[in-house]
């Protein structure tokens, strides 16, 4: 506990503002173990795996009906089998019911950058760079858009946990938001909405657990994220030079069955409340429903 608090005291009280498309999942290379590295020795482009979810809303608000997510992270450099330099890339894609066939595109949420990971014992250190944006789809014809940039230094401590017959990972993350803009058509600004332009940090962390039902294939799977959002009182400021203004919490919990293999096939229901959205000009908060088919490739995440 005491290495969790100093490490987001370092980072800088941490952030989560808009949707992290990776919230869902915990990235971590050295899991991998499919191919040795000697110690004090270079392992180039060691792994790549990735995820794919695609689901619809059964509750929530008039943007959501669909949504869609791809995650790869390749290994770039290994350094024997305690340190790792990966690249990763997220997507998260929104549609609404609003068009002939009830799929319109809404906004696509943009993620990429570079992650370093480092074993300490049975935990790891993972430190890295993460710049994200959203954009809208063929959104102009109804006169509402956002636009949105949301970059950020993030800082993680990872360790596995067995509990009540469940294995996997918690992660304790921090974000310092770097650049940031909130573009919003009609322009919208007033200091009681969520504005990603005066966001500071984030708080938060996760737990991905599973647990076998029957050899040996089939496992029980749940998945759980929250964070804390700090707002401070003036557009593009940072932490610690401005006052924390605003504070918004957000989270999520995630249930389903795995049918398991070299990869997780998953069947599973989720809900979560975000406290903006980050789709219209005009921040919404939003309680949101899903059924959601994903495939996980468990060899280098949780």
């Amino acid at each position: 506990m005491r290495n969790m608090l100093l490490l987001f005291v370092i980072i800088g009280s941490s952030l989560h503002g808009q949707r992290f498309p990776d919230r869902w999942v915990a990235l971590n290379p050295l899991l991998d173990s499919s191919r040795r590295i000697e110690p004090g020795t270079l392992g180039w482009m060691h792994s790549l795996v990735g995820w794919g979810e695609f689901g619809g809303y059964l509750s929530g608000d008039r943007e959501h009906a669909w949504i869609q997510r791809l995650v790869a992270l390749i290994e770039l450099v290994r350094i024997g089998e305690r340190s790792s330099l990966a690249f990763a890339s997220e997507i998260e894609f929104i549609a609404n019911p609003e068009n002939d066939i009830r799929f319109n595109p809404r906004a696509v949420f943009w993620q990429e950058g570079f992650l370093f990971t480092h074993r300490v014992g049975t935990s790891y250190w993972q430190l890295g760079y993460y710049h994200r944006c959203k954009h809208d789809v063929d959104n102009l014809d109804i006169g509402r858009q956002r636009s949105l940039i949301y970059g950020s230094i993030v800082g993680k401590y990872l360790f596995p946990i067995a509990l009540a017959g469940f294995n996997g990972g918690v992660v304790a993350r921090g974000d310092l938001y770097t650049i940031r803009l909130d573009d919003r058509t009609p322009p919208s600004d007033e200091q009681h909405i969520p504005n990603v332009e005066r966001l500071l940090s984030t708080l938060g962390g996760s737990i991905h657990l599973r647990r076998r039902l029957a050899d040996p294939l089939l496992d029980l799977y749940v998945n759980a994220w929250i964070g804390t959002n700090f707002y401070g009182s003036r557009p593009n400021s940072y932490l610690f030079a401005d006052a924390v203004y605003m504070t918004r919490f957000q989270g999520g919990i995630a249930a389903g069955i795995a049918i398991t293999g070299a990869a997780h096939f998953r069947i599973g229901i989720s809900y979560e409340y975000l406290a903006d959205t980050g789709i219209n000009p005009l921040p919404e908060a939003s309680p949101l429903l899903a059924l959601t088919i994903s495939v996980i490739n468990p060899a280098a995440m949780w």
